[in-house]
C-alpha cells in the first residue's frame, strides 16, 4: 500500500504525510500504480541537455539527481513524518505531492505529481460534490490529485516529460544553464566574433538569447569552426551574416543588434537550421538530438 506525501515550501516542515483511511489508500494505490505505468509507456529515454523536446513516445532524464529532500527516507519510514495540517494556509505552502516503493535492488521508486492552490478544495465558500443523484456539501479542507505524474525518480536516474514542470519540484538550475551577464560579456569578447556594444547586447538578451548563448558556448562551434566556412551554410538559409576582416587577418562574424536578427544568427550558430535530404528544403527546429 503507498503512502501518501507533500514536499512543501516551509523549511521547518519540508515533508508531511497524509493520514489516509484504508479505503483512499487502497485507491489511492491503484490510481498511482496506473499512473505509473502509464508514464513508463515511453519508450525511448533521452539524457537531457536543454536543447530537445520529446516526443509523446520519449522521456527525459538526468542521472545522479540528488535526492536533497531525502523522499526516499520518508517513504522508507512513513511513519516518522509528521501529518499535514489540515489549513488553506498551510496547503498554499505544498508545491508537490508524492509516494513510492522500495524497487528491486533496494532503491526507492520515487513518484511525483505537481501540486498548486488549484487543487485545493477550499473551505472558503460552498464546495460540493454529487453522490447518490444528489449533490452533498464537502466538510473540511480537501485536494484533487493530478491524472499523471510529472517525475520519477529512480535510483538517481530522475525521469520527465517536461522540464518546466519538473523545475516547479526540484532546482534544476544547474542542468539548465542560462548566460548571466558575465557569461553574456564574454561572448562578446570571442574573438571571432565583432560586437559593437556589448552594453547594447546586454540589454536586448533575454532569457531565450541567454539561453542560446549558453548552448552556444557549451558547444564551442565558435572555436571549431571557421566564420569563413559558415557563412556559405548561413546564406543558403537567409540568416543575416555579415563579416570583417579584423587585424591579423581573422575573419569576424558581426553580431547583429536588432533583436529580430540576433536571435536569427544565435539559432543558426546553435544548428537549429537544417535542409532535409528528400527534398532539399530547409527548415527551422526548436528541438533537435544528436544521433
Amino acid at each position: 500500500m503507498l503512502h501518501l506525501f507533500a514536499l512543501t515550501k516551509d523549511p521547518a516542515q519540508r515533508i508531511v504525510r497524509f493520514a489516509l483511511s484504508q479505503p483512499v489508500q487502497t485507491e489511492l494505490t491503484d490510481l498511482l500504480h496506473t499512473q505509473e505505468a502509464e508514464f513508463d509507456g515511453a519508450n525511448q529515454e533521452i539524457e537531457f541537455d536543454g536543447s530537445y523536446k520529446p516526443d509523446d513516445d520519449e522521456v527525459l532524464f538526468i542521472d545522479d539527481f540528488d535526492d536533497i529532500d531525502d523522499l526516499a527516507a520518508a517513504i522508507g519510514n512513513p511513519l516518522a513524518i509528521a501529518e499535514v495540517e489540515p489549513t488553506e494556509e498551510f496547503f498554499t505552502l505544498i508545491k508537490a505531492l508524492f509516494s513510492g516503493y522500495a524497487a528491486d535492488g533496494g532503491g526507492v521508486r520515487i513518484l511525483l505529481q505537481n501540486f498548486d492552490k488549484r487543487r485545493i478544495i477550499s473551505t472558503r465558500g460552498l464546495s460540493i460534490f454529487h453522490a447518490a443523484n444528489i449533490y452533498k456539501k464537502i466538510e473540511g479542507i480537501g485536494l484533487t490529485l493530478d491524472y499523471k505524474l510529472t517525475a520519477i525518480l529512480d535510483g538517481g536516474r530522475l525521469k520527465f516529460f517536461s522540464f518546466h514542470a519538473a523545475r516547479q519540484i526540484f532546482d534544476l538550475s544547474e542542468y539548465y544553464k542560462t548566460a548571466t551577464d558575465e557569461d553574456v560579456n564574454g561572448f562578446a569578447l570571442i574573438p571571432t566574433l565583432s560586437v559593437t556594444s556589448a552594453p547594447e547586447l546586454l540589454m536586448i538578451a533575454d532569457s531565450w538569447v541567454r539561453r542560446k548563448i549558453s548552448l552556444i558556448q557549451q558547444s564551442g562551434i565558435l572555436q571549431s569552426i571557421p566564420i569563413g566556412t559558415m557563412k556559405p551554410a548561413a546564406q543558403e538559409f537567409n540568416v543575416p551574416f555579415n563579416t570583417i576582416t579584423a587585424a591579423g587577418g581573422v575573419e569576424q562574424l558581426i553580431l547583429p543588434l536588432q533583436k529580430a536578427e540576433l536571435k536569427k544568427v544565435l539559432r543558426f550558430l546553435d544548428e537549429d537550421y537544417y535542409k532535409s535530404p528528400l527534398s532539399s528544403t530547409n527548415f527551422v527546429t526548436n528541438s533537435k538530438r544528436r544521433l
